[in-house]
This record gives structure tokens, sequence and C-alpha cells, in this order.
């Protein structure tokens, strides 16, 4: 159970007065810290801010990164299966992943939609939960 969301770093830059065309989200998982049934994890949220395709490649106009950390309370058994993913592969089990990535997605697209607003952009609010699966070499897609 996710017991509190802890945002340490917000910046967002514009680069260009360019019309935004599209945006693209990512969630960095940075690190993850566990103790006894405890789970921290050390997080990056992206939003890219695109403008209007010339020559067939988007232009960035600008970027709102959101840096901070997720702590969650779990039984021990999930806990020491979290760090296992983490120590092993450097990933998370595909439904805590799940979990975390889309309280993620609500908490930036609210905490970063005042800083957007003041440098002209949208607010970064992605538009579907995330559902994770296994892919071909057995990471999250």
């Amino acid at each position: 159970m996710i017991t509190s969301i802890d945002v340490n770093k917000i910046e967002a830059n514009r680069d260009t007065k360019e019309s935004i065309s599209n945006m693209k989200f990512n969630i960095n998982f940075d690190d993850v810290k566990v103790k006894e049934d405890n789970v921290n994890v050390a997080f990056t949220f992206v939003a890219v801010y695109e403008g209007v395709p010339m020559k067939g490649e988007a232009k960035e106009v600008g970027k709102l990164t959101i840096v901070g950390n997720v702590a969650s309370k779990e039984t021990k058994k999930e806990a020491d299966e979290i760090e296992k993913a983490w120590k092993e592969k450097k990933t998370l089990p595909l439904q805590y992943a799940e979990d975390i990535i889309n309280i993620l997605n609500f908490e930036c697209g609210a905490r970063g939609t005042l800083v957007a607003y003041s440098i002209g952009f949208v607010a970064p609010l992605p538009l579907s939960r995330a559902k994770l699966s296994e892919g071909a070499q057995g990471r999250a897609t």
C-alpha cells in the first residue's frame, strides 16, 4: 500500500514558442530501498513536449521533469520479492510497478499542471492507465 509521495525537484523548460502537437511520458525507477516491510522507490517523471513534425521528425519544444520518492508498506514477502527483483534485474514485480506508474501518472500530472501552465504548456496528463505485461526479454513493457 502506497503511503506517501515526496517530490524533491521540479524543472521545466520551454525552448521555443512553437505549438505543441504531442507529449511523450517516461517514468524511470532510479533506485529501490527495502527495510523490513517498507519500500522506497526513487523516480524521475519526464513529460517531453513536441512541436509539429518537420521533415518527418518531431522537434522537442520543452520538457517537464519531476524527481521524488514513493514510499509503501508491503507484506514482508512482497517487500522481499520487490528487493530481489530490483537487485537481480533492476526491475519491479509487474503488479507493483503498474501500481507505482499509475499513481505517479496521476500525482505528477496534478503536481506538474501549475508548473506546465506557468511556461505555456498544457497539463502533463497521460490519458490512459498503464497496463504492464512481460516483454520478450522478461522486462515490463
